[in-house]
């Protein structure tokens, strides 16, 4: 296998890696949407929840009182009802003062009730506004979530395909070759076979020696680029 060969092969080899890894970024950031979703979905569900327990809260709060101002209406109908009946003046002042002042905390109580009243208004308002909230994030996340699933499968598929590819690639290289791809892929950054245009070594964009560079237009041999250690090869005619 000749040298054209050899760097033929590691082309493609790296174009498919970078394929693969695009590939796989793709479903990282497809991944990365769902999670999103799903955030929304729950976070929408809890505020919905959460306006649920408060309004429930105040209409509890409001049964409370209903059932104290109950409880005063009743002792003051019996204190009333035990006035005629009264003897002393003393008893009779003391019963009119304990009417008296459950009369005051019952309206203490009509106040409380009268503000909940208002803040059960409210708090349905926000229920309901949190229930549109949850079902559009529902809509959308059944919506994106079989579309995000569509695209995962072809994306899979794709990434299946790539590693069929680079097997088939593999497979036709000399063992050799395969040590010197993985060896050069661990020890660079980025791209670990770049063309030199000119005498310009496109992977640190610094040139290499004149001769060097009359050697790669030569094909005899892999070569090296003595800055950063990729390999390098000459790009224009081959002719």
């Amino acid at each position: 296998m000749d040298v054209k060969e050899q760097i033929d092969i590691l082309v493609a080899l790296q174009k498919n890696d970078t394929d693969a890894d695009q590939v796989r970024k793709l479903l990282s950031g497809i991944a990365e949407k769902q999670r999103h979703l799903e955030k929304e979905l729950t976070a929408a569900v809890s505020a919905k929840d959460a306006a649920a327990a408060d309004l429930e809260g105040f209409r509890k709060s409001y049964r409370l009182l209903e059932s104290d101002a109950k409880v005063n209406l009743e002792l003051i109908r019996k204190s009333k009802s035990r006035l005629p009946g009264v003897k002393s003046n003393k008893e009779y002042q003391a019963l009119l003062r304990q009417v008296e002042e459950t009369e005051k905390k019952n309206s203490r109580i009509e106040d409380e009730m009268l503000a909940i009243l208002d803040r059960i208004e409210a708090g349905e308002q926000v229920l309901e506004e949190r229930k549109q909230d949850c079902l559009r994030a529902e809509n959308a996340f059944e919506t994106e979530k079989l579309r995000l699933v569509v695209e995962t499968e072809k994306e899979e598929m794709h990434l299946a395909e790539l590693a069929d590819k680079r097997n088939q690639i593999a497979a036709a290289a000399p063992p050799d070759l395969m040590k010197i791809f993985m060896s050069t892929r661990k020890m660079v950054d980025g791209p670990m076979i770049v063309p030199v245009r000119g005498n310009t070594c496109e992977g640190c964009n610094i040139n290499i020696p004149p001769q060097m560079a009359n050697d790669l237009r030569r094909f005899e041999s892999l070569n090296f680029c003595p800055f950063c250690n990729r390999i390098i090869y000459w790009e224009g005619p081959r002719d």
